[in-house]
């Protein structure tokens, strides 16, 4: 019982210093919209995905080719890295730079970067294909 307390409680920390950030509007609006794009990635792959084909052009590093191809379920990939570098920025910004509200600002605006560019990527890729 004393750890699911010290563990409530280390979470309540964490989440109030979440939330006192949300104060900054730059921070709090990056964070709505990062949030909007990922669930709107999400919905965008759900609601496609009997239109898929069996594999979907994903790897445009690789050769012209089948190596470009994937399973349709990597497509979760983009949606899901923005997601982890959203909680990843988040951390940083609460442990590492919380007292300097700049760079909050700055690792926030990247993961809504970071979301618009995957949520751009994962509508050409259904686009392209359908």
């Amino acid at each position: 019982m004393k750890l699911f307390n010290s563990v409530s409680t280390a979470l309540k920390k964490e989440f109030d210093a979440l939330f006192s950030l949300h104060t900054n509007t730059i921070i709090r609006y990056a964070s709505r919209i990062t949030m909007v794009l990922i669930c709107f990635s999400i919905l965008i792959l759900v609601l496609s995905w009997n239109k898929l084909p069996t594999e979907v052009p994903l790897w445009y590093s690789k050769p012209w080719g089948k190596d470009r191809l994937a399973n349709p379920l990597w497509l979760f990939l983009l949606p899901g890295a923005s997601f982890f570098w959203y909680i990843i920025n988040s951390l940083l910004s609460i442990h590492v730079t919380k007292e300097h509200l700049v760079f909050s600002q700055i690792l926030f605006l990247s993961a809504l970067l970071g979301s618009m560019f995957s949520c751009v990527t994962l509508s050409m890729i259904i686009w392209i294909i359908s």
